[in-house]
């Protein structure tokens, strides 16, 4: 991966942290709308209750998953990096063999050096793959929570169209559940594509 391909990547992780940090605090707060409506007209709401807090329950266990997403970005950037530093080493190492063979003269030590700077970054290559490996595996599971909280969402508005007194209002509050479970629904996916970007350029290589 080169360094063009890293600085995309800490953008790319930076990007999706912002957008899905706001877009989790959005769900959190028309989570808590949606419960201090139902208990503002009490029993009348109780089934939409059970919506609201299974709502707010899923939308914490998708920022648990979101800080483990994160938990792995900087080992992939200190690798890449590790990576990119291996191998200008390797390309001077190159050089000096290059030079020197102009000059009729050969030396063991420099090619050996070469051969283990070279398996070093096919490891460090491999790490970094597997840690992309990773990061797409929890962002599949936060695409599942993400699916959860749409049929929370579904279920939601079932139940504001079954509740004449307050329909309207309930109606806009599982509304804008809705719009904040689909901006993390985006941001996750655009951080995917990019993760599998990443990971394709990087493949050839280990």
């Amino acid at each position: 991966m080169k360094m063009d391909a890293v600085l995309q990547l800490v953008d790319a992780s930076f990007q999706a942290q912002r957008d899905m940090e706001k877009s989790l605090r959005d769900i959190d707060r028309r989570a808590l709308n949606a419960m201090i409506l139902v208990k503002r007209h009490g029993k009348a709401l109780a089934g939409y209750g059970v919506v609201a807090q299974a709502f707010r329950e899923r939308a914490a266990r998708l920022r648990e998953a979101a800080a483990r997403l994160q938990a792995d970005i900087a080992p992939l950037i200190e690798v890449q990096m590790r990576i990119l530093q291996h191998g200008r080493l390797q390309d001077s190492i190159l050089e000096m063999e290059r030079r020197l063979g102009i000059r009729g003269t050969r030396c063991a030590s420099l090619s050996d050096s070469r051969k283990a700077w070279t398996e070093r970054i096919l490891g460090e290559e491999e790490q970094a793959h597997l840690i992309l490996r990773r990061l797409l595996a929890t962002v599949e599971k936060l695409l599942e929570g993400i699916e959860e909280q749409e049929y929370v969402v579904t279920n939601g508005r079932i139940e504001a169209a079954l509740v004449e007194a307050v329909g309207a209002p309930l109606m806009r509050v599982s509304r804008d559940m809705g719009e904040a479970v689909a901006a993390v629904a985006d941001a996750i996916r655009r951080y995917k594509t990019q993760l599998e970007n990443l990971a394709y350029e990087s493949s050839p290589r280990i």
